[in-house]
């Protein structure tokens, strides 16, 4: 061996420190003499000298009397010691014929060895033959092993020494169906009870030294819990244990043991031990003192994730079992979890992550244990709540760790629900949402509105709006922090239209109640500025339009007595639109308003939709593009109802005259071309004389066009009505008129190809020219319309 490194100030006297290399050098050197001594020890096995054998293996066992190695290189040392014992004890229980020895006697005479460490190793390992052999009650021997074990109180030497222990004896445990002479399951119980709070002793004592090396000797520990947690893993597996010998011997001693040790690192691991390797049944049955000590445990024990990690497996325990069915209906875990999480938090301070990570694991327990208990998630929602109201920093819940838990408790009752009615009834949800941030609570209330639409949803109660509108208040008004030019514009549409989606949702059969479900969206909706009207309003409009269509079918009494609202539910609504500036967009539902109204036989409401129709088209259209795009909405809406003589008239001369008014003269042209429709109608009257005169006015207005090519098409485009009216056996409409439009439109185009004036731009109208011939050509050779094709002068 290497000289002796001067020891540290602040060890012990046999506690000496050494650095990395010189352990590894010290290491090299004892595993060297240990394989040594284990040489000699087998080769005086091989010849049966089995007492040489026991003294060698006592030299080999003093290599680990050393206190200069750190616990992770003392594992490697112990290893080699183990697998050379463990050839030892095989020897001395199946070899006796060739060594002789009783075991009783070997017993005794190990037990004068010198030193106490390879004593105690020795007397282990024949005690184990011993219990093999059969030569003594198992219980007995098991009893005075783990006794004699305490004659070594070094923490490392001490702690392999009973894991040693522990190790050679796991397969001689009396169990069930043993010899009962051996012993019983309560017996091995209460050995390895014994041993572990021995091990337990001895591993929180490697905790003291000095205060400078405490953070080496926590990482020390670390490395050596797996030695302590093992005696708690061997409990479980033993088959005799059941429900009753756990309640009543095992976790009352285990509990003990950890509240009394009062070392933060060990009641976190045994706690967490304890709950992993035990299975889920016995939890529940002994719920109530578990949660009691864990309440008990020293304040900077993580008790979050003690309990987080209880709840979550009793939670997938229940999952698992069919419908719940491992969960006893006289235990409501529920009640026992928030009741102990209750007093816990009043008994000491606890961060808001860690509370809020409690109560997202009771939520998600709730929902799968008691899916049908809306009021326990509430109550959850609740306690979260007050718990962040009472905290004296309102910022702490604004961390981003405590979003996260906030966050998911919220989303936990939205995905699990297949119903989102039920989320709406959680009174609690808006209180516990207010604590996020504007884009945080527009998320969940998003996701909220996405499984609405993903899951056949019916709202069917005025109060049910309320309650879902009040649910999504980022989505209906704007926030005073929330810069307007952030937001991306995309997302904002696509937000609005999943508020839309909700509308039509909205059903009763009640039109009573169905008119005050839409009067109350209405109302809200309106608040929301000119940006979300534009989405929001319109699926409410087209709405009560199906509404009174659906009525006007099947509840003609409440139509009689109750249209004039839903009408005026319509101009009023529309006018809102107007009044936010989209003018277009209202003066299409005015005139789909009227087409309703002209449905369901009221044609007052018809007529003065109508009306604020044209209102809109002289107050509020301006541009030439979007009122040529309006005349030809308004020619044929007009064209689709059927007014009154007189009604039809004021209109039918209101729409020529806004014809003619068109600024440019292209505009006027097919204006006018389309108001020839006005006075034809297939089953109606037909005035085929004021058909021509349309037809004939936007001839000339066309013929006046500066631009030849324009002139060209405009030709083109009178062309096709002419034909479609042909079509149609107006009579006035007769062949001398195509015969001399199709004379002009050749004459105009021979005109422009002789000129300069001709280029590529003629491309399209020629083209359009073309198949207009190629289309009278072809009903020409079918004639099966009536129409006399043949008498036409087709180039």
């Amino acid at each position: 061996m290497s000289a002796t490194p001067t020891a540290k100030k602040g060890a012990g006297p046999d506690a000496v420190l050494l650095t990395e290399d010189e352990q590894n050098k010290y290491l090299e050197e004892a595993k060297n003499q240990l394989k040594i001594h284990a040489f000699y020890m087998n080769r005086n096995l091989d010849t049966n000298k089995l007492m040489d054998a026991l003294k060698n293996a006592a030299d080999m066992i003093n290599e680990l009397r050393t206190s200069q190695l750190s616990p992770k290189r003392y594992y490697l040392l112990y290893m080699l010691a183990f697998d050379e014992l463990k050839r030892l004890e095989m020897y001395l229980s199946d070899e006796r014929d060739k060594h002789g020895k009783k075991m009783a006697e070997l017993y005794e005479i190990v037990q004068y060895a010198g030193n106490v460490l390879p004593r105690l190793y020795l007397l282990v390992t024949i005690g184990s033959a011993y219990i093999k052999c059969k030569e003594a009650p198992t219980k007995d021997v098991l009893r005075d092993l783990v006794e004699m074990c305490r004659g070594v109180q070094h923490p490392t030497r001490g702690l392999f020494l009973r894991n040693y222990l522990s190790e050679i004896t796991k397969d001689k445990l009396p169990d069930l169906g043993g010899d009962p002479a051996d012993g019983e399951v309560r017996d091995s119980v209460n050995f390895i009870l014994c041993n572990f709070t021995e091990m337990n002793k001895l591993w929180v004592r490697l905790h003291q030294g000095p205060t400078r090396e405490r953070e080496k000797r926590d990482g020390e520990r670390m490395e050596l819990r797996l030695l302590v947690g093992k005696n708690l893993a061997r409990l479980s597996q033993l088959e005799g244990v059941d429900s009753d010998l756990y309640t009543q011997l095992i976790l009352p001693r285990l509990m003990d043991q950890v509240i009394q040790c009062r070392d933060v690192m060990a009641q976190q691991y045994l706690t967490e031990i304890i709950i992993q390797v035990f299975p889920d049944e016995f939890h529940l049955v002994t719920l109530e003192p578990l949660l009691r000590g864990i309440g008990k445990l020293t304040p900077k024990v993580d008790i979050k994730s003690i309990i987080s990690s209880l709840i979550d497996r009793l939670a997938k325990f229940a999952l698992s079992s069919a419908e719940g069915a491992g969960i006893p209906s006289t235990i409501n875990v529920f009640r026992l979890f928030s009741v102990h999480i209750r007093n816990i938090v009043a008994e000491r301070e606890m961060p808001c992550v860690d509370y809020l990570v409690l109560q997202v694991s009771l939520a998600n327990l709730c929902l799968k244990v008691y899916p049908q208990q809306g009021e326990y998630i509430d109550e959850v929602l609740k306690n979260a709540a007050d718990f962040m109201a009472g905290l004296k920093d309102p910022k702490e819940c604004q961390q981003m760790s405590c979003v996260q838990q906030i966050t998911q408790l919220l989303s936990l009752p939205i995905e699990s629900y297949g119903d989102v009615l039920r989320v709406l009834a959680l009174q609690n949800f808006n209180a516990v949402c207010s604590y996020l941030l504007f884009d945080k609570r527009k998320s969940i209330q998003v996701s909220l509105l996405r499984a609405m639409v993903k899951s056949p949803t019916v709202i069917s109660t005025a109060q049910e709006v309320a309650a879902l509108l009040s649910f999504i208040p980022t989505l209906l008004r704007d926030e005073p922090e929330v810069d307007k030019e952030s937001i991306d514009k995309e997302d904002f549409s696509e937000e609005q239209n999943l508020v839309a989606a909700t509308i039509h949702m909205f059903r009763n059969d009640n039109p009573e109640i169905l008119l005050a479900m839409y009067l109350g969206a209405r109302k809200i909706f309106g608040q929301g500025g000119s940006e979300r009207v534009v989405h929001t309003l319109p699926p409410l409009i087209f709405s009560v339009f199906k509404m009174l269509t659906t009525l006007k079918q099947t509840n003609e009494e409440w139509f009689q007595q109750h249209h004039r609202r839903l009408f005026n539910f319509e101009h009023e609504t529309i006018k809102g639109l107007a009044t936010s500036g989209f003018s277009e967009l209202a003066l299409r539902l005015y005139l789909q308003a009227s087409q309703v109204a002209a449905v369901c036989k009221q044609e007052p409401h018809a007529y003065e939709f109508f009306c604020q129709a044209f209102t809109i088209y002289e107050d509020e259209i301006a541009d030439s593009v979007k009122q040529i795009n309006a005349m030809a909405i308004i020619v044929g809406t007009l064209h689709s109802i059927q007014f009154e003589p007189d009604n039809n008239d004021a209109l039918t001369t209101k729409t020529a005259k806004h014809s003619m008014k068109l600024m440019k003269k292209p505009d006027q042209c097919r204006a006018v071309c389309m108001s020839a429709h006005l006075f034809w109608h297939d089953q109606r009257e037909r005035e085929g004389k004021r058909v021509l005169e349309c037809l004939q006015k936007s001839l000339k207005i066309a013929d006046t066009c500066v631009e030849l090519n324009a002139n060209i098409h405009l030709f083109v485009e009178i062309l096709n009505r002419y034909l479609y009216f042909f079509e149609k056996r107006n009579e006035f409409v007769q062949v001398k008129y195509l015969n001399g439009l199709i004379g002009l439109i050749n004459a105009s185009i021979a005109a422009l190809e002789a000129s300069v004036a001709a280029s590529a731009e003629m491309a399209p109208t020629i083209t359009f020219y073309q198949n207009t011939l190629a289309f009278m050509r072809w009903k020409k050779q079918r004639s099966t319309s009536g129409a006399p094709y043949n008498e036409i002068d087709i180039p």
